[in-house]
């Protein structure tokens, strides 16, 4: 009898901890991650990101002195209080894969070297009926808009994500 009530009270504990447990990761999610920016978060980000065009590519930049590609996401999101991490490596893992065909304006392009190592983002600016612009900062030429199905990002593309939606605090 008194294991009985033991094993009881047991399940009792669990089945009100696993509750405790999702209720703490959906606060979680609802307060902190949203798989979707909406329009106007976009836009306003590309009115950060457009307001850097031309800016020189510089290693570890930030601001209107100069921008790598991860620095500039870094500071596009950060301008308009959305937290990201803030290195090519670390945006990689900061969102949900996304096939090609499902690409969406905001979705983050990742490309590698020759040596298959990931190491440049850029972020999907426009897209139609056959062209797909990401906004990105280019070593040789500073931020810019380039064509994702064409050339040389075309052969170096790996990766697209659906970034999280994080707002700073």
């Amino acid at each position: 009898m008194c294991k009985k009530i033991v094993i009881l009270l047991l399940v009792l504990f669990l089945s009100q901890g696993c509750k405790l447990f999702h209720s703490t990761v959906h606060l979680f999610y609802k307060k902190y991650l949203s798989t979707t920016f909406n329009q106007d978060d976009l836009d306003q980000l590309f009115k950060s990101g457009f307001s850097f065009l031309g800016v020189p590519y510089r290693i570890g930049g930030t601001d209107k002195n100069g921008l790598d590609c991860s620095g500039l996401l870094f500071t596009m999101y950060d301008s308009n209080s959305f937290q990201i991490p803030r290195t090519t490596s670390q945006q990689l893992e900061f969102g949900f894969p996304v096939s090609i065909d499902q690409i969406q304006r905001g979705d983050w392009v990742f490309f590698s070297n020759q040596s298959r190592i990931i190491n440049h983002v850029g972020i999907v600016s426009n897209i139609s009926k056959d062209s797909i612009l990401f906004l990105h900062a280019s070593t040789s030429k500073g931020v810019r808009e380039d064509e994702l199905l064409k050339g040389y990002w075309h052969n170096s593309f790996v990766r697209v994500i659906r970034p999280f939606k994080q707002i700073k605090f």
